[in-house]
């Protein structure tokens, strides 16, 4: 046995070098080590640890393998050789064996040998000190926390606000299905649709992290993650914004800066890119300005450009856009990479986007430039990390390894993560950790912003990730079915993010989440078993088919599909469409099912299966997720407006100058028209055609018309002037600093700078105002029943309540201001409104109901409120009933207008925590005394009146609501319910039309015993249609009408059994009775009251007894009279075919018939059986 020392592995390690020998190197990640112009090794992958050479001087040296390769005596955590030069250090790998990794001492600090050149060896053998561009192993490990920390410390001292994330679901903006990206939230400030007072408005330059998840729409990386080490759904962007303030070179230099100084990142290893110009996009030139600012940083050889593809930046086909810089790094170094740049090349990554946000890009593709440039820029928090903690990949760092602790402690027989893909991760034991951590993080973030598992929508992706996690675990690590696992999960999740993203380190919030993942592992595992029985039974039945396509003829009516052949491996093809089944009901991702098809010796016909799929996308990005506006003012349009025409703001404050009470609004505005747009070009004047049906919109100096906003619906009227002109007002939109006024021209013509009037629907605004001020009565009491309900449930008492034992959100702080990382808190803004006071006790958290949405118009309201439990009808009746008492006490409605940081000291004040606020905010009070909230803002007043932030527009008085009745409540999703209510005059009308459905059927509810199926059936069907009723008194009575309903149909079976057993007896009492000499029976049962079933059971009893002579039974009920005729032997040689007698005879009474020749049936009216017995009698002699 050879003993290798370090200093004797330099030896031929240098050895080999000389004589030229090729050396093949396992090492950590995927990497070439090249000596001035030869191939010295190759890294092929991260399992293989330990080094082998394939010289003939070491061969008898090294024992071949994946494992320990290298033969050393163990000398200690770390060995140290003679001449001080190299060093082994010898450690547990991942399979719990020793294992060797080499290193070198440059300058006191380790290198890893395997990332190492021969010819840099040599350069350290002759100068230990030297530093020739390879990075140094890191002794300044960062943490996630202090790299995230790191970020926004270095741009808040360059005066940047500290935003908070936004949530992972887009608020008000259907384009999205998840918030993907850093600059969705700063998307109205790109467009110019932001409202100049508001906090964002004001932003000039800013910093944040943001959640991010792309897990469907057109970025879509669900599918990948677990495949490789780099995808994940879930992941955090860390970003830097300016808003018309610095630009290239400033955002250049702060990169720069905080790349190599505060992250001390060697600038060796970094390549930047920048837009080439590309031929499909001439209309944008090459950004030189960027090289050349780039140049003053790195050496021009590492400056790199590249086309449209990589590095231009585009909202969507239109809108803001511009070139984008990316900064790459080489994980290797001591190389040229730049061959490597933008070539999926794992040991090159991209690390950071730079976007020069300068254009706005028209329908035609021209580049417009935007009124301001801006920078957006963005950088994956999870690839940073892994640079600065020096590990392979993101799953290495510390956002995950936690995770993977914790999976391995549930299930303590499962191996380490060893970080394998593809072919080395046979068992796909890797593959599973990185899907099931990367996925837990998901959807831990995604419920916590208001994501709920159901069938559709982003929620359905929800519900897929989780069902893909748990599957895969159940199918790699073998957990059994009924085993929950994946919720316990979230604890980890929690610990990692919770010092970022303070609502993960609310109990409350933790033990929802996990509840919520834990039911739907519950779900999945019942829709698991039914699955895999299907995909069993689909596999056979392919089988079969396949076995049988010699017989056609024989399976073609029981095969619907058949499995065919795959012509290269000769296995069966399982069917794309089965796939995709499996995929849309069942929730099973396309990777699992192949995984299945291998088990089974099929293969899946995977091309099938992607063009259902692409079907599938199209329908539901056209369904869901496309947004339609009736006009558009586009960036460039506005700036057009403001530079171009010199159009003033549009003053809008008069619109809460009217008459909110019942006294008549006769209030007219006179102003000036501005411009007229028509949704593409901006024109001076328009004239009335018959001919011309175009909608116009109309920019006016000032209006007092409401736009739409904040879920209330926009104004209706009319524009004109003393010229007879009159321009109809169909819909108002506020595109960011101008009114649109849309609608057409019904006669005359308007010229730019025409005086007007403006006329308001101020009795269609009425209407308006007296639903949204019943929204907020309904908010209100949302949530002081059901948090009544709640705290009854648990034990709590009033007086609990007043010691603050009781949370109605005002404690919740999920929505406050303040973001905090691991070195303090941050000044943040989003426009969310929080209580200064308020403390993060999470164990007072008891109750959560949250607003999810609303709607105001004319006819009714709607609102959307979380609630993680059963809502019944009492609660429902409860609501409605205390509503009423409120607008019956005549509260006042006050509307004040106060500054945004006065209104946050009011203690449970309501807010939309997703809308932006401008400086000056109205409050509405509902209550009669509010002087009295004002002077104790100490005192939380939220449980007894409504208070909330909103801009639009109310009543003076409840009073003036006069009644208001809930027409429908229903489940929108999992937690989720939607409450639709009416009001003033529409509440009077839909219970004059309950009313009436009642008196018309109110003698089913007097005499229930009497009442027929038929009413019934009528009255309840006519009930469940109409969706504007009252739905307690609706409820009320459908309940009614399904015990009446019961009753009669038990009643009705009773009868009809105790007339089936009387026609039994009936008949074989007549079978018995002495009929000599007949030829046919006759018979007209007309004392009993029956229908054809009847007489069939006359017919079974009566044949039992007499099988010889024929028969015609006739029975009459409340309506028909029936008729059976039996041709026996006493006819057979007569000739007489029963089918073509029947009809004979019905011809003679107007019946219908039908039957064959030896039974006929017939039918027709009830008054007609005397007489037909007499014409059968009659026709019978004939064959005497």
């Amino acid at each position: 046995m050879i003993l290798f020392f370090p200093f004797t592995f330099l030896y031929l390690l240098l050895s080999v070098h000389q004589k030229g020998s090729v050396g093949i190197c396992h090492i950590i990640s995927p990497q070439i080590l090249r000596t001035e112009n030869k191939l010295l090794a190759v890294g092929n992958g991260r399992s293989s640890r330990g080094i082998t050479f394939e010289s003939p001087s070491v061969r008898n040296c090294v024992r071949k393998g994946k494992r320990n390769l290298i033969k050393e005596k163990k000398i200690g955590k770390r060995g140290k050789s003679e001449n001080g030069l190299a060093k082994v250090q010898i450690m547990n790998n991942c399979r719990g064996e020793s294992e060797k990794r080499w290193y070198a001492e440059e300058g006191g600090h380790p290198i890893d040998m395997a990332n190492v050149s021969i010819n840099h060896v040599n350069q350290i053998k002759g100068n230990n000190n030297q530093n020739n561009g390879v990075q140094k192993r890191r002794n300044n490990y960062m943490s996630s926390e202090e790299v995230r920390s790191s970020f926004i410390n270095y741009f808040k001292k360059k005066d940047h606000t500290v935003v908070e994330s936004a949530s992972v679901i887009p608020y008000n903006d259907n384009t999205l299905l998840f918030t993907n990206a850093g600059m969705n939230q700063f998307k109205k400030i790109f467009l110019g649709n932001i409202d100049k007072n508001s906090d964002l408005g004001k932003l000039k330059r800013a910093v944040d992290t943001q959640k991010c998840i792309r897990a469907g729409g057109k970025h879509n990386d669900l599918d990948d993650v677990g495949k490789d080490v780099y995808h994940h759904t879930f992941f955090e962007m860390l970003g830097n914004w300016s808003f018309g303030d610095y630009f290239k070179e400033e955002s250049i230099e702060y990169a720069w800066d905080l790349l190599t100084n505060i992250y001390k990142i060697d600038s060796n290893r970094l390549y930047v890119t920048y837009f080439g110009g590309d031929k499909d996009l001439a209309s944008c030139p090459e950004d030189i300005e960027t090289k050349k600012i780039w140049c003053k940083y790195i050496d021009e050889k590492r400056i790199l450009p590249f086309g449209m593809k990589e590095n231009f930046w585009e909202m969507a086909e239109t809108g803001p856009c511009g070139p984008c810089s990316e900064i790459h790094y080489d994980r290797i170094g001591n190389r040229d990479a730049s061959n490597l740049v933008n070539k999926d090349d794992p040991s090159v990554l991209e690390i950071w986007n730079i976007v020069f946000m300068q254009y706005n890009k028209d329908e035609k593709k021209n580049m417009n430039k935007l009124p301001f440039p801006c920078i957006d820029t963005g950088m994956g928090l999870e690839r940073i990390t892994s640079i600065l903690q020096n590990v392979d990949s993101n799953y290495d760092t510390d956002l995950f390894q936690p995770i993977f602790k914790q999976i391995k402690d549930i299930f303590n027989y499962l191996p380490d993560y060893k970080g394998r893909i593809n072919e080395e991760d046979q068992d796909r034991v890797d593959y599973a950790y990185r899907v099931i951590s990367d996925h837990i993080r998901c959807v831990t973030i995604a419920i916590n912003d208001g994501c709920l598992p159901s069938n559709e929508g982003r929620n359905y992706v929800i519900r897929r990730i989780i069902r893909r996690a748990v599957r895969v675990g159940k199918q790699v690590f073998k957990i059994k079915s009924n085993v929950l696992w994946f919720y316990k999960l979230v604890d980890s999740v929690c610990v990692i993010l919770g010092n970022c993203f303070k609502d993960l380190k609310n109990k409350e919030k933790i033990d929802y989440i996990k509840s919520v993942i834990m039911q739907e592992e519950v779900l999945f595992n019942k829709t698991l078993e039914k699955g895999m029985d299907q995909f069993y039974k689909m596999v056979r039945k392919g089988q079969r088919s396949t076995n049988s396509v010699s017989s056609v003829e024989a399976g073609v009516n029981d095969v619907n599909y058949m499995l065919s052949r795959d012509s290269g491996s000769g296995r069966a093809l399982f069917s794309g469409k089965d796939a995709f089944d499996l995929y849309t009901s069942y929730g099973f991702p396309v990777d699992l099912i192949e995984m299945m098809c291998e088990e089974m010796n099929v293969k899946l016909n995977i091309e099938e299966f992607n063009e259902l799929f692409k079907k599938h996308q199209l329908i539901s990005d056209t369904n869901n997720f496309k947004m339609t506006k009736f006009f558009d003012l586009p960036v460039e349009k506005a700036h057009e407006l403001k530079n171009r025409y010199d159009i003033c703001p549009t003053v809008d404050h008069h619109k809460y100058i009217w008459n909110n009470n019942e006294e008549k609004n006769d209030f007219k505005l006179n102003t000036c028209v501005q411009i007229i747009y028509d949704g593409s070009n901006f024109l001076n004047n328009i004239s009335f055609t018959k001919e011309d049906k175009k909608k116009y919109a109309l920019i006016l100096r000032e209006t007092n018309f409401y736009y739409e906003n904040g879920g209330q619906i926009y104004d209706t009227g009319f524009i004109q002037n003393e010229d007879q002109m009159k321009f109809e007002v169909l819909n108002v939109q506020k595109m960011g600093d101008y009114v649109l006024h849309i609608g057409m021209l019904l006669q005359g013509n308007i010229k730019k700078n025409d005086l007007v009037q403006t006329v308001v629907d101020f009795e269609r605004r009425k209407l308006v105002a007296c639903n949204h001020t019943a929204t907020h009565l309904l908010n209100f009491m949302i949530r002081k029943v059901l948090s009544e309900y709640v705290n009854k449930k648990n034990g709590l008492t009033s007086e609990d309540k007043l010691n603050g034992k009781v949370m109605n959100n005002e404690n919740d702080t999920s929505n406050s201001h303040t973001t905090e990382c691991s070195n303090g808190q941050y000044n943040t803004i989003n426009g969310k409104v929080y209580n200064q006071n308020e403390t993060n006790n999470s164990d007072s958290t008891i109750f959560k109901c949250e607003q999810k949405g609303s709607l105001v118009d004319d006819e009714k309201l709607r609102f959307d409120f979380s609630f993680f439990e059963n809502i019944n009808n009492e609660l429902i009746s409860k609501i409605e009933k205390e509503i009423n008492d409120l607008i019956n006490q005549e509260l006042k409605v006050s509307v004040e207008t106060m500054n945004l940081t006065e209104s946050k000291k009011i203690k449970g004040i309501r807010a939309i925590f997703e809308e932006d606020y401008a400086d000056k905010v109205n409050v509405v009070f509902i209550d009669n005394d509010v002087n009295k909230i004002l002077h104790n803002l100490d005192v939380n007043y939220s449980y007894l009146c409504s208070i909330e932030l909103c801009g639009g527009t109310h009543i003076a008085n409840t009073k003036y609501i006069k009644n208001f009745i809930i027409t429908s409540e229903e489940s929108i999703g999992k937690g989720i319910y939607r409450i639709s209510a009416v009001t003033n005059k529409k509440a009077d009308e839909i219970e004059k039309k309950f009313n009436d459905i009642y008196v018309k059927y109110k003698h089913i509810f007097e005499n229930p015993n009497e009442g027929k199926l038929t009413d019934v059936q009528n009255c309840k069907r006519i009930l469940k249609e109409d969706k504007f009723l009252p739905y307690i008194k609706k409820n009320c009575i459908l309940q009614e009408l399904e015990k009446i309903e019961k009753n009669i149909i038990e009643k009705t079976k009773n009868m009809q059994k105790e007339l089936f057993n009387k026609a039994i007896g009936i008949g074989k009492a007549y079978a018995l009775e002495k009929k000599s000499d007949m030829l046919l029976d006759i018979k007209f049962f007309d004392d009993l009251n029956g229908n054809q079933k009847v007489l069939e059971k006359i017919v079974q009893s009566y044949c039992k007894t007499n099988k010889y002579l024929s028969y015609f039974f006739i029975i009459v009920d409340k309506s028909n009279t029936y008729c059976v005729f039996e041709v026996k032997d006493s006819l057979r040689n007569k000739n007489i075919q029963a089918d073509l007698f029947m009809m004979q005879i019905m011809k003679s009474v107007e019946g219908h018939s039908g039957g064959s020749k030896n039974k006929a049936f017939g039918s027709t009216g009830k008054d007609k059986g005397m007489f037909l017995k007499k014409v059968v009698e009659q026709e019978i002699k004939k064959y005497h």
